[in-house]
């Protein structure tokens, strides 16, 4: 039986995203890339449908757009020299409420696409979420991980992640495959724009 989809965006019947959606979703800003996340590869700018479209892969496990996002992205990285796929796993206690890890989800879409494996790399230290956290906490206690198998030295690793606000929880996850050996090659779904100039008084 074929289960109708549905836009991930604006829930429209149809393909994820819509015409009308993907017509509005934009790239990334142009911006410097965070500390510690050089050559980073985002696919869109997160407002507008953006938001949605991930959010509700992220919470609702509505995986309608997850091929579409994983195509992009795959697009975006083009020539990219890539071994492994990996991704910056959620939190345990998100994983045991949600029933899966988004980003395990998306990183093994992408890594169907690339022709290479997806293997489960990071391990994540207890700890609290970031989302809902401001800039300033995201960055003054970011998330731990360790590498938890073995490595070749120089093995070029996509380390996949939802959205980049700070870069905090991609660049731990990133420097703990540096730490291994490997050259991290960060890419995520979604970058949040830059802030914009205070308004004028």
């Amino acid at each position: 039986m074929l289960l109708a989809t549905r836009c991930g965006a604006c829930d429209r019947p149809g393909p994820s995203p819509c015409p009308a959606c993907h017509a509005a979703l934009r790239p990334p800003a142009p911006d410097v890339d965070p500390p510690g996340l050089a050559g980073l590869v985002a696919l869109l700018r997160y407002d507008g449908p953006a938001r949605p479209l991930v959010a509700r892969v992220k919470y609702r496990n509505r995986r309608q757009a997850v091929a579409w996002l994983a195509d992009g992205l795959a697009a975006r990285l083009g020539a990219t020299p890539v071994d492994i796929v990996t991704w910056a796993p959620t939190t345990g206690d998100h994983r045991r409420r949600r029933g899966f890890d988004h980003g395990e989800v998306l990183a093994r879409a992408v890594a169907r696409r690339l022709g290479r494996p997806a293997r489960r790399l990071l391990r994540r230290a207890p700890g609290p979420p970031q989302t809902g956290r401001d800039a300033h906490h995201r960055r003054g206690a970011p998330p731990r991980f360790t590498v938890v198998r073995p490595l070749p030295s120089g093995t070029r690793v996509l380390v996949v992640d939802d959205v980049v606000t700070t870069g905090a929880t991609l660049r731990a996850a990133s420097a703990a495959v540096r730490r291994a050996g490997a050259l991290p090659v960060p890419a995520c779904a979604a970058r949040t724009p830059p802030p914009g100039p205070p308004p004028a008084r």
